[in-house]
């Protein structure tokens, strides 16, 4: 994106979104206002709600327009019947926004459900995609100085059932989102499969194996297991999302197992009692490390528009790195990498496919 246009950048937020909206929201979002320049965001709530918060954590008013809405979508209820009941809900006047080019990218801590259908009602698959995918960054080692200790998995819940096109289209998608992104120059991306060798898991694992390793727009470094994903090593891991979300759950418990675990042994025993007390730092630097909300962001691919998921225990740093993030892809014209290079894969991989 041409420098010279960044105050046209308009980054919709979801201001009820989230276990802790619309404080967090609002504070959030002041911050990410200050720290950089050249984009304004619209805080979609309850204008009743949102101009006091505006009025404490004092954005630059200039940069911030209010969007009023009475409804929005909770976190407990059921995505496809609150879509339909709550047309007026913040995450799908964003949608709204994005599908009438008033926005270019949408952000909310709220439902995922929700956030997805509600971009697929609004707002149009890039050419040549027939689905969308959605990133999660978990935390990995550091094996290797150039490791950035998180790995990028995609998807984690947006399609049950890929087909190879899709697994190349996931791998393409989340290569680009790094590049553009977060700076990542030559991300290494690995299948999730049951195996290391080409030959393992099931006809369509195989089928993308051959795909990803013919594919120059990537840097391929073959299967990798699920022990591999928290050592490091890879920068994107791509699977289909009934999978990626079973890990992703699994990394959500791994911290508080662990703490359960050891005060468990310091209650059995008064010595290692003593010796968990000493490592309450490390614990808690773990805790911190496997809370996802410390990660900000993470996007939902496949739409012309960005869309881009906080967690929904986002604080308010957490929000604005979400922001700050979501900048940083629009600036670096991540949507336009994505179908460059969509386009590119289908040319060569699947001339006679339909988009499927």
């Amino acid at each position: 994106m041409d420098p010279l246009a960044l105050h046209d950048l308009r980054i919709a937020v979801d201001a009820m979104g989230g276990d802790h909206a619309p404080e967090a929201v609002v504070r959030g979002v002041a911050e990410a206002l200050r720290e950089a320049d050249g984009f304004r965001c619209l805080l979609i709530g309850n204008e009743r709600a949102l101009a006091p918060l505006i009025a404490r954590h004092k954005p630059p008013l200039s940069r911030v327009d209010i969007v009023h809405t009475e409804e929005f979508i909770a976190m407990d209820e059921p995505p496809k019947e609150a879509v339909l009941q709550k047309r007026r809900a913040s995450v799908l006047v964003g949608a709204e926004f994005l599908g009438r080019n008033e926005a270019d990218a949408l952000v909310s801590a709220g439902s995922t459900g929700a956030l997805v259908l509600g971009a697929a009602r609004h707002v149009p698959m890039i050419p040549g995609t027939a689905r969308s995918g959605l990133a999660a960054l978990v935390p990995t080692r550091r094996r290797a100085a150039g490791d950035r200790g998180f790995v990028l998995l995609i998807d984690v819940g947006a399609t049950l059932h890929v087909s190879p096109q899709q697994l190349s289209h996931f791998a393409t998608m989340g290569a680009a989102y790094l590049r553009a992104a977060l700076g990542v120059e030559t991300p290494r991306v690995g299948l999730l499969n049951i195996g290391e060798e080409a030959t393992k898991g099931d006809e369509t694992l195989r089928a993308a194996y051959q795909i990803l390793v013919k594919m120059r727009g990537i840097d391929f470094v073959g299967n990798v297991e699920g022990k591999d994903v928290p050592a490091g090593g890879v920068d994107v891991v791509v699977c289909d999302g009934f999978t990626g979300n079973v890990v992703l759950k699994m990394y959500e418990g791994v911290a508080s197992a662990a703490i359960d675990l050891a005060r468990e042994a310091g209650r059995a025993n008064f010595l290692w009692g003593l010796g968990i007390r000493l490592l309450r730092p490390a614990l808690a630097a773990l805790v911190r490390k496997t809370d996802f909300a410390e990660y900000g962001g993470a996007p939902i691919l496949g739409f012309e528009k960005l869309v881009v998921k906080a967690h929904g225990r986002s604080n308010a740093r957490a929000i604005r790195s979400a922001v700050l993030v979501t900048r940083e892809a629009l600036v670096n014209d991540l949507l336009g990498q994505i179908t460059s290079e969509i386009s590119q894969v289908n040319e060569t991989f699947f001339a006679q496919a339909s988009g499927q």
